[in-house]
């Protein structure tokens, strides 16, 4: 699996100041959160990751990058941001990537 291996994972969301959102485009060092109010690029943010069949668990990043809607970056993906990871528990860093291996769609390449 190469680090620009992106993967959508049904049902995966998070929780970032109260609020769950869908988590889309996930890769072993980043993934993607859809909704309308994205935090500044840049911007340190913790959140918890809920994927399916896993106990819900912490990664922090930083937003990496935003999709506006005015001027798109990915215009296949909805309104929202991308986080790269910069901590996140080892445990769980294993179970993300088992679960990126098993996933029968195969990989979109950023």
């Amino acid at each position: 699996m190469k680090a620009a291996d992106r993967f959508d994972i049904p049902g995966a969301s998070c929780l970032l100041q109260g609020e769950q959102l869908p988590v889309l485009n996930v890769s072993v060092g980043g993934l993607f959160v859809a909704t309308p109010h994205s935090p500044i690029k840049g911007q340190l943010v913790e959140l918890k990751l809920l994927l399916p069949g896993r106990e819900p668990f912490t990664v922090a990043g930083v937003v990496s990058w935003l999709n506006d809607p005015a001027q798109p970056r990915a215009p296949e993906l909805p309104q929202g941001f991308g986080i790269r990871i910069q901590r996140i528990a080892l445990a769980d860093k294993v179970a993300l990537l088992d679960l990126l291996k098993r996933q029968s769609a195969p990989p979109r390449q950023r």
